[in-house]
Formats: structure tokens, sequence, C-alpha cells
């Protein structure tokens, strides 16, 4: 039986007892070593290579802040916070955790005290998420989904829900789209009720929207985004006004993402957008499936791109996603979907529904050896959204494969699962310096892979940059052919 292995980090010793035992009721955890500071935490996730981390904020010498942004960018890895809602000299401890890139939150409350229902989600939830980490994964094979007549009226509203991982891919997804995004846009985000102001804020501030909850007074209005608040249930109305209702009796999930959908299939019919990321369980499966039927364009996370599959899967089982893509790739479909009309060209972003199983070699004759890749991979990083996704669009339609890094804190994860021949770097990135980034390359292998920065930084600036970066050049921002001509030049050495 494979077993995760977690560290626990807490300066109480009640609270690591506590947690140890609480975690080692799942057969599949073991938790490996207990840390009382951050920088014991640094030290031994550096040695002991956990697939999970429970964090603690509040510690002595470096917190819990500290130590998630060090071990996110020297070895990223799933990291959790249980935590109370906090705050220290005005700094919101929670959201900081999460724009450090602490995967999830989670109450004390949900393993001090709680009940053994409560209990066993919060195992299963961590247990999961210690899964994330895992690089190889066992194929997922479910039937097609059958065809559906998909409207072509200009869709209305975009809903969107999300579970475990998902204040992360919520971030990411949401900065993707451009700000004069034509539809206005409904989350449904399960979380605990002491994080969610927290979490508002993060989503407005790492994603450049306007972000807000959402009240019984909301009208819908397009270029803004509404949460759904804890413990309401969020419908949609024909006039796209909010109706907020209170769970039902011993509801386990609330605010839930099929009443979100459910409310969007029956007031808009085929007028509206749902999307379903990455989450534990299987909330949203339905609902996502009804707006399929009747008409709306759905779209799930995929596999890879998840911290944990659950929901997709299950939406997926029911036949109920048009299309499953990878996270990186599904605001530019809704940016183009959001328009009305005919899809030009969804399959450029969209991955098949079914992947096929993966067959033994015979014993008979020797494995082939693999193809020789026809395109080359660039990795662009940078934190500004619009330029991320000029640099995606144009590099593509140049012919080369692309991947897009917004945070530089989960660079390591991103080359341990890709092969990078160029990478395009914006040296002032706001988490980290560019000769951090460059670093971290060098590190995992890539002592040799060209560096080209861009950025709109002036001259005399990115010459010192280029040097300090070693980078084999550098462009201005803002002309598109040059781009093209730079990464072309570089991956033909």
């Amino acid at each position: 039986m494979a077993k995760f292995r977690v560290l626990i980090v807490d300066d109480s010793a009640l609270s690591r007892e506590v947690l140890r035992r609480t975690l080692e009721l799942d057969p599949h955890l073991t938790v490996c070593g207990e840390a009382k500071t951050g920088e014991e935490a640094v030290t031994l996730v550096r040695s002991l290579k956990p697939d999970l981390v429970t964090m603690d904020l509040n510690m002595p010498g470096m917190g819990g802040l500290k130590a998630i942004e060090v071990l996110m960018r020297e070895r990223p890895t799933p990291i959790v916070v249980i935590s109370e809602r906090s705050s220290t000299s005005g700094v919101d401890l929670n959201y900081e955790a999460l724009s450090r890139g602490a995967l999830e939150l989670v109450p004390k409350s949900a393993v001090f005290g709680a009940g053994d229902e409560e209990v066993r989600r919060f195992v299963e939830r961590l247990r999961l998420l210690a899964e994330s980490g895992l690089d190889e994964e066992k194929p997922t094979q479910l039937a097609p989904a059958p065809p559906i007549p998909v409207s072509s009226e200009k869709p209305l509203l975009l809903g969107i829900g999300a579970s475990t991982g998902g204040p992360r891919a919520l971030a990411k997804l949401l900065s993707s789209l451009p700000r004069d995004f034509p539809l206005p846009v409904a989350v449904v985000q399960h979380m605990a009720e002491d994080f969610f102001d927290s979490f508002v804020r993060f989503l407005r501030d790492s994603s450049g929207h306007r972000v807000e909850q959402a009240t019984a007074a909301t009208t819908f209005e397009p270029g803004k985004v509404y949460v759904a608040p804890p413990r309401r249930e969020l419908f949609v109305r024909e006039n796209l006004t909010v109706k907020l209702l209170p769970p039902p009796p011993n509801s386990i999930i609330s605010p839930s993402v099929d009443s979100l959908f459910f409310s969007m299939a029956t007031a808009l019919k085929g007028r509206a957008i749902g999307v379903l990321l990455t989450g534990m369980g299987d909330d949203g499966a339905q609902g996502l499936l009804r707006m399929r039927r009747m008409g709306a364009r759905t779209i799930v996370q995929d596999k890879a791109s998840c911290a944990v599959f659950g929901m997709p899967r299950a939406a997926m089982e029911l036949g109920a996603a048009e299309h499953v893509m990878d996270l990186n790739h599904i605001g530019a479909f809704l940016t183009q979907a959001a328009k009305g009309g005919s899809m030009t060209s969804p399959a450029a972003v969209s991955t098949p529904t079914s992947a096929p199983a993966v067959t033994r070699a015979s014993n008979s004759r020797p494995p082939e050896p693999p193809a020789p890749r026809e395109k080359r991979t660039v990795l662009v990083v940078d934190d500004q959204a619009t330029d991320l996704e000029l640099a995606r669009v144009t590099l593509q339609r140049a012919g080369f494969e692309v991947l897009t890094l917004d945070n530089p804190l989960m660079l390591a994860r991103t080359l341990r699962r890709n092969v990078v021949d160029v990478v395009v770097l914006e040296p002032e990135l706001k988490t980290m310096k560019g000769a951090v980034v460059v670093q971290t390359l060098r590190s995992h292998g890539l002592g040799t892979v060209p560096i080209c920065l861009w950025s709109s930084t002036d001259e005399g600036t990115l010459s010192t940059r280029v040097r300090e970066c070693q980078a084999s050049g550098s462009l201005r921002k803002g002309d598109p052919a040059a781009l093209v001509r730079a990464v072309g030049k570089l991956t033909a050495r």
C-alpha cells in the first residue's frame, strides 16, 4: 500500500500530537517529521521531501509565511495552512498565505474538537492533496461525451465552481481573462467562513478583476466577479439578479456548485457557460450536465492541472463536459466563447474527454524509440496576465509549444513535469528576482537552456538584468514580431 508522507509544522506540541494521530487514521498517510519553527520546516523538507506539509502561521523565528515562500521557491510542495482567521499588526495572515503559494486553508476547528464526519473529510482532503504531488498519474479512461447541440446565442453569464485547490486555480483562471471580459462571473468556492473575506481579497488582488461578495441585492454586471457567501446557496434568476437561500438541512457542503449550475440552466438555458475546476467529491457534476443539455457551453479542468480531480472527473463520467482543458488554456477559450456564435478551433486548447488505455509493449519486439519532438517548447514567466497571454498567443501562432507561468514560486514543479527549450522571462517580477528564477532553472539541470529577457523597463536596467541573469538576449515588450524572431534564433542554436 502506497504511503504519502506528511510533515507537520506547528510550535504547539499538543497541536502536533493531535494532528499526527488524526492523519494516521488514514492508512495511506504517514507523518514523516514534525517541525516547531519555519527554519526547521525548511530543513526537514530539504531532507525528507514530504508529499504534503501542514503549516501553522504563528511561530517563533521564521514564521509560517516566510517558510511557505522559501519552500515554494526551493521545493514546491502542496502546503495546507491549518489555522484560525488571524492578523498581526494589520496583516491578514491567511490572505498572505494564499498569495505566497499555500494550496488550501483549513480551520483548526476542522481537526480540534470536530465530529467524526468532519475529521474524516479533513483526512480524506489531505490525502488527496498529498497525491497531487505525484508526477506519474494513472491514465484517465472515460467514455466520450455524447454530442449535444450548443447554443450559438451570446452567453449572459459565466459560472465557475471549485473546491479543494480552488483558490489558486480560480486566481489563475480569472487573471487570464481580459480586464474587459464581457460577461459577469459567478463563483462558488467551498470555503470556511472564517477565511471568506481573505479569499475574496486574494482573488481581487491576484486577478486584477473587480471581485465582490454576492448579496440578495446583486444584479450581475459585465466585468465583475461575484462570489457566493458562506452557508448560502446562490441562485440566478432570468433577469440576472441573485437569490440567496439557506442550505438544506444536514447539508455537508454550502454553498453548492450544483445550486448555481442548476439555476443557470433553468434561467438562462443555453445562454451561459459553466466551468468546473479542481475539487473533492462530485458537487457541480449534475448541474453541469443540466447546463449542457440546455445548450450551454461546459468545460472541466483536466487531471494533470488539478490539485484534486474528483469534481471534474465526476462531470466527465456523466458526459457533462463539452471540453476538458488544461487550466492554462481555459481563459483563452472563455474569451472566445463569450462572444457567442461558432467556435473556430476549440480543439486547439481542448483535450479529449477520454484517454486511450496504456498498453504494455510485447516481449517479442523491443519498444520503439520515442518520436522526435517536432515543436520546440517555450516557457514564458511573467506575472502580468495581459503580457503572458499575448506571448502565449503570439508564440503558438508561430508554431511553438508554449508553457506559461504567472507564479514563479511554482517554477520547480513546472520544470519537473516538462521539457523546456527556451525561457522568456520578465525580470521585474513582484514575488521573485529574475536572477533567483534563473538560479532555480540552473539547479534543475537547465544549465544551457537559453534565456531571453523581455520587459518594459528602461534600457539601462534591462542591460543590468541581462548581466545578473546571464541571459542570451533581451527585448522590449510591445513588438510581437521581435519576440518570435528572438525565440526563433534561440531555438535554432
